[in-house]
């Protein structure tokens, strides 16, 4: 129980990992995969040009780090278009909307 203990304590101890800039790489990539798939289920006619944001550590209480929100923006139908995505690491499924400009 002490052994268990000490090993709790040790790892606890240690600094955090920070991502790898090929680890974000991966995550962008994955993230507008999923987002585009989304966004052309709801705007078929929407063509999707680059990532204008990011957000991370999205997520509950016990899990700041869950999901990852991009901000893209392109086309639908020849018209301006910009989306905001909400991506889940775990389940790596997305939600996009399209953003109502007033």
């Amino acid at each position: 129980m002490r052994l268990l203990l000490a090993a709790a304590l040790f790892l606890a101890s240690l600094p955090a990992q920070a991502a790898t800039p090929g680890a974000w790489a991966a995550l962008d990539i994955a993230a507008r995969k999923a987002c585009e798939r989304d966004i052309l289920r709801i705007a078929s006619r929407a063509r999707v040009g680059d990532i204008s944001g990011r957000v991370s550590g999205i997520g509950e209480a016990r899990d700041s780090d869950r999901f990852y929100a991009l901000l893209l923006t392109g086309r639908t139908a020849n018209f301006p278009s910009q989306w905001l995505c909400l991506y889940d690491k775990r389940a790596k499924t997305a939600t996009a909307r399209e953003i109502e400009k007033h």
